[in-house]
């Protein structure tokens, strides 16, 4: 959730995937000249697709369908096989020519109490949750002093000061930055790796603020890794609100904090990318693969994240069957398992299609929320970029022509595509308010605005379509 593009830096980073740097170039999508026109009728077909998904209003009733059927769907636990049979139940009912789950191994992290609250000079509760695959506190909880950094340099240079403390991680995302995934980007290494970095220092567990620029009382959650060698410790985000009162605190004196979590990691267990095609009608081996992830963080409901991009995609087969839009290549819906906390859906993927992915000829990722939509990034460079941007021009009737050339791999699902030279390429939205509700209580259908999320079904529809007609 890449010095790719700025869409997918976020994810990249979190989920460790390789940068551009190690993959195979794009391969062009279709040998056609560069001043190739987009089919006159797909393009007056765009305006089509938008007034449908605006009209039917169909996309926010299925976001709700999911929410409710799977409000609580993080990889390994019973939400995520609710989550899996609604999957496969819609696409039969939308009509998809082929429905299948196929198997991967998934990670069982489940969260457990989460208490935390400084305890000197004086008491006052701190609003945390536990990261993504932390160990749990001795039972009792740590109680310890705390010592603030913004930077693992910053760590390093403190030498034994940081011994027998919980350190407390302290940079805030970026303000000035007008993409907040570039502000995601430069400050969630904290939360990635802060457990690491507060070990090797020898601290006792690991506190990182939220990361959000907005000063809240919700408490962010998201992935966490732990390094061969190095112990492991606990670790747990503390909401906006509660990071800059510590902070203050701690310009008066020490202060002790004690955390307590009770999360634990339960064996791998099955789960399954649920994948639905809608064949093309002249060259159906050739793929283009259109997905989001169907895991969510088990704090809300996932709706913006990723229900909303699995809800794009669905839509989108929905609303080109609906116009009666038969592709000349086979669009495959994906949506891939665990992306939140290990990737084993995407890599899964692209294990079991090895021998087809020269025929996969593009993939498409929704995964930065349901708000209103601009546009695409694209990993293609050079003619090949600019004959696709130009195959996009009708998405500004939808004023969402935005079109990023060169921008890597477009989100952590397609990566592994994209590593294997697939054009890629990322639904861009308004991400301004995108990380009010990341991996919060408050992801859920409320925060989602129905004309936003059928505009994005309507978008990734054209753009679907266009690819596969090439």
């Amino acid at each position: 959730m890449v010095v790719l593009g700025v869409v997918a830096m976020a994810a990249v980073l979190a989920a460790g995937c390789r940068s551009a740097a190690t993959d195979e170039p794009s391969r062009p999508i279709a040998a056609a000249p560069v001043d190739v026109e987009p089919s006159t009728e797909l393009a007056k077909r765009c305006l089509e697709l938008e007034k449908l998904a605006l009209e039917d209003n169909a996309a926010i009733v299925t976001l709700r369908a999911l929410v409710t059927a799977a409000p609580r769907r993080l990889a390994g636990s019973p939400g995520m096989k609710s989550a899996e049979n609604w999957a496969m139940e819609q696409m039969l009912a939308i009509g998809f020519d082929r429905v299948v789950a196929e198997p991967v191994m998934v990670p069982n992290w489940r969260r457990g109490t989460e208490v935390s609250a400084t305890t000197s000079p004086r008491a006052m509760p701190l609003r945390v949750t536990a990261l993504g695959s932390s160990v749990p506190t001795p039972a009792g909880g740590i109680e310890a002093e705390i010592i603030e950094v913004r930077t693992f340099e910053q760590l390093r240079e403190l030498g034994d000061a940081a011994k027998g403390k919980i350190v407390f991680f302290n940079r805030p995302m970026p303000r000035i930055f007008r993409r907040t995934g570039r502000a995601y980007g430069a400050a969630v290494p904290q939360r990635t790796n802060g457990a690491v970095e507060a070990a090797k220092a020898g601290g006792v567990a690991a506190l990182v603020r939220s990361m959000t620029t907005t000063i809240d009382e919700h408490p962010h959650t998201g992935a966490m890794r732990y390094a061969d060698g190095v112990a492991k410790v606990p670790a747990a985000a503390v909401a906006t609100v509660d990071a800059e009162a510590l902070s203050a605190m701690l310009k008066e004196g020490p202060v002790r904090v004690r955390l307590e979590l009770g999360c634990e990691t339960l064996p791998d267990t099955q789960g399954h990318n649920v994948i639905g095609e809608y064949r093309g009608s002249e060259r159906p081996d050739e793929i283009v693969v259109i997905g989001g992830h169907l895991d969510a963080w088990d704090l809300g409901t996932g709706a913006h994240d990723d229900g909303a991009g699995c809800v794009h995609c669905l839509e989108a087969i929905r609303l080109l069957k609906a116009i009666g839009w038969r592709p000349k290549r086979t669009i495959r819906v994906v949506l891939f398992a665990n992306e939140e906390n290990g990737l084993r859906g995407a890599r899964a993927y692209a294990a079991a299609h090895e021998g087809e992915i020269k025929k996969h000829v593009a993939a498409l990722e929704t995964d930065s929320g349901g708000f209103r939509p601009m546009g695409f990034s694209c990993s293609l460079r050079g003619a090949e970029a600019d004959r696709i941007e130009r195959l996009f021009e009708p998405l500004d009737q939808l004023h969402a022509g935005m079109f990023l050339k060169g921008a890597g791999a477009g989100g952590a699902d397609i990566s592994v595509l994209h590593a294997r030279g697939v054009p890629c390429f990322g639904l861009w939205v308004d991400g301004n308010r995108y990380f009010d509700y990341h991996h919060t209580a408050v992801d859920d259908l409320a925060a989602v605005n129905e004309r936003e999320l059928a505009l994005g079904a309507a978008v990734v529809a054209y753009a679907a379509a266009v690819l596969a007609d090439q």
